[in-house]
């Protein structure tokens, strides 16, 4: 009995896993094989001819032959990702086309074995952006070009059977967005420089720049790196910091002083923001 494939692919020609640092941008390229991504950590933005999109932690975009696309890392933050650029020309590839696809677990090992398999058969596994480096490895395990083939076959195949990837329009950032969410960052930052000593809640934050409590949370995540409240509580405790070294109040008036009705509760935040108690620091001071 003559066995169906249904995906072929030719050849391989790179499997890297890159370490992007932070504030990253890849210029961007064209080429007449298929490429996919996969972010293994952190978020992208991507590229894909005139279609800017975004990637999360899991998910996996392809790019067809002659594609143009590049990428960048949000704002202050890394990214890890996998990339995996090779030749087929399977009919059913076309349904990869503008499509993100979020990975099951059995999925994810199977391109774990992919990279765990390439790290073994080739010399110079890259890992960190740019470059493309698959130089064949002398002491290759046997067979390993066949089952990096394989992998990627039944990773294929595994993924197309579920038929239920996100078009890459949900995910669309227009092109003013970019630049909008970092005002609404510098907005947010310059109203709780100013009024931190009140009760600041998400809700009230969110209303100053009109927009929801996750869309806030979400754009702050994305543009900083880090979350609405860590920076809240950055600022709050830098200037109880300022106020115990001028030596005008005691530590329950700059607790309200700094938006916090509660002195026990300063006094743990401010001891997980610097390592030492209010009056740690303040003796510290006197060394």
């Amino acid at each position: 009995m003559k066995l169906e494939t249904v995906v072929f692919i030719t050849d391989i020609v790179n499997i890297s896993y890159y370490v992007l640092p932070k504030n990253y941008i890849f210029e961007g390229e064209s080429h007449d094989f298929w490429e996919f991504v996969y972010v293994d950590k952190g978020e992208l933005i991507i590229t894909a001819d005139r279609r800017r999109y975004l990637l999360k932690t899991g998910e996996m975009a392809f790019h067809c032959p002659g594609e143009y696309h590049d990428l960048q890392t949000i704002r202050n933050s890394t990214a890890n990702i996998i990339v995996v650029s090779f030749c087929c020309d399977s009919p059913c590839m076309d349904y990869f086309r503008n499509k993100i696809l979020l990975l099951n677990p059995f999925e994810k090992e199977c391109l774990l074995r992919v990279v765990t398999e390439s790290e073994s058969a080739y010399e110079f596994f890259e890992k960190s952006a740019p470059g493309i480096n698959m130089q064949k490895n002398p002491n290759a395990p046997f067979g390993s070009d066949q089952l990096l083939k394989t992998s990627l076959e039944q990773l294929f195949i595994l993924i197309y059977r579920r038929q239920d990837g996100i078009g890459i329009r949900e995910r669309r950032i227009g092109s003013n967005a970019l630049q909008n969410h970092a005002i609404i960052v510098q907005r947010v930052q310059s109203y709780i420089r100013s009024h931190y000593a009140e009760k600041l809640t998400l809700e009230a934050l969110a209303a100053q720049v009109n927009i929801s409590v996750s869309q806030l949370k979400r754009t702050y995540k994305d543009q900083t790196g880090s979350s609405v409240i860590a920076y809240l509580t950055k600022v709050r405790i830098s200037e109880a910091k300022r106020l115990i070294r001028e030596s005008n109040h005691n530590f329950t008036q700059i607790a309200e002083l700094t938006g916090y009705d509660n002195i026990y509760y300063f006094s743990r935040r401010f001891k997980e923001e610097t390592k030492m108690t209010p009056t740690e620091y303040a003796l510290s001071l006197r060394r």
